[in-house]
């Protein structure tokens, strides 16, 4: 019997399915920076006097005067860069970072959607973009990507939005929002409670630079780290419990190659001259096959293997296995099992393991096809330049 579409490959190296259990290793990360201490500075803008609401986190005033305060920044601010910024040519007539500059925006949901929203429409620029430090406890993250889309909807064009939290680690931020404006060699300057670029970038060209404090209303963020949050769900794990059910999940899912046992003796030959369908070249350009040539695996290397197709689940055929094994002689028995006890299980396939005295495989659909099986116990091994593919019928207990 010839089979001409056997591949060279496959007549050189078994494609065994094999099963293996995955390790998660989980490690603590270092803890965050300390939060810089901007009291002093607040301290000293004031003069002593009494902090107003608005710049204590989390204050009831928090969104009114935001909102006042950012209107009139706003207003404050036109009319800073219209007075005083020299007109450039074009779409440069705005104060704008230069192309060597990025503005990061550090926020959290705990702003509110509102806030949110507007911060979102000032940030559609292509030197910006707002960043997430994590998700709500026990959300899912596809539910915190709707809830983001949800406040993107309807605006054009659409500002970039990213969840990392190694920019807040960073900065050591637990207030926002924080803005920071940096360059090729880092940061340049930082302000908290403003989400407008102006105010921070105006005050860059005027030659201020450094953590420039608190100018309007900032809250405490809501999100944990999500490394952080990583990290403590994976130690929450009992790995060891998840380890067996993927391991018992195996023999419920695993899908066999089932043949029917052999009645009587039988051989066949099968042919593994293959017909080269184009020219085959080295990655040097040299031909190593031309198109129409034909070729026999078995002339440019030896299959000193003995394969022992089997039943595992009928003892006669395991003992026939064994006894096919052990009159190998130079060749190596290499043991393909066509289906497996679900019910014993691991136990159950370690002892088959024990018995034979080596390692069991499964047999692919990708073998049995190449090699014609039809029934087992069955035994293939190459004889001169063909490969005789051997039916045995079962051993019967004596």
């Amino acid at each position: 019997m010839q089979c001409s579409d056997l591949r060279y490959p496959a007549l050189l190296a078994l494609s065994f399915q094999l099963v293996s259990t995955a390790s998660v290793q989980a490690s603590e990360r270092s803890d965050l920076r300390a939060l810089r201490d901007q009291a002093g500075a607040v301290q000293e803008a004031v003069s002593g006097t009494t902090l107003p609401d608005w710049l204590r986190a989390g204050s009831g005033a928090s969104a009114r005067a935001g909102e006042t305060l950012g209107t009139a920044e706003r207003e404050r601010l036109h009319r800073l860069t219209t007075a005083q910024v020299p007109a450039l040519p074009d779409a440069q007539a705005t104060a704008t970072a230069t192309p060597t500059q990025t503005i990061t925006l550090l926020v959290s949901r705990a702003l509110g959607a509102a806030a949110l929203r507007d911060i979102f429409a000032t940030a559609a620029r292509p030197d910006m973009r707002v960043v997430f430090r994590g998700v709500g406890e026990g959300e899912p993250l596809i539910d915190f990507m709707r809830g983001i889309h949800a406040e993107l909807e309807g605006l054009d064009p659409m500002p970039a939005v990213a969840l990392d939290p190694t920019p807040f680690r960073e900065a050591g931020a637990e207030a926002v929002p924080l803005m920071i404006l940096s360059g090729p060699d880092g940061e340049i300057a930082r302000v908290a409670g403003l989400s407008d670029p102006a105010w921070l970038q105006a005050q860059v060209a005027a030659g201020r630079t450094g953590d420039l404090g608190v100018r309007g209303p900032v809250e405490a963020i809501s999100e944990a780290d999500m490394l952080e949050e990583i990290a403590r769900r994976v130690a929450a794990l009992d790995l060891a419990a998840l380890r067996e059910q993927a391991l018992a999940r195996y023999w419920t899912r695993a899908v066999f190659e089932h043949l029917p046992t052999a009645r009587e003796p039988r051989t066949r030959v099968i042919d593994p001259v293959i017909e080269a369908k184009a020219d085959i070249a080295l990655p040097d350009g040299t031909l190593l096959v031309r198109s129409g040539e034909q070729l026999n695996p078995l002339d440019r290397l030896a299959f000193g293997l003995r394969l022992v197709v089997f039943d595992p689940t009928e003892p006669a055929h395991v003992r026939t296995a064994r006894a096919l094994g052990a009159s190998a002689g130079a060749l190596r028995p290499v043991y393909l099992a066509t289906r497996l006890n679900r019910e014993a299980g691991w136990e159950g396939f370690r002892a088959l393991e024990d018995a034979l005295d080596e390692t069991v495989y499964l047999l692919t659909p990708d073998l049995r096809e190449r090699f014609a099986l039809e029934r087992v116990p069955a035994s293939v091994e190459a004889a001169g330049r063909v490969f005789l593919v051997r039916e045995h019928p079962p051993e019967e207990p004596r």
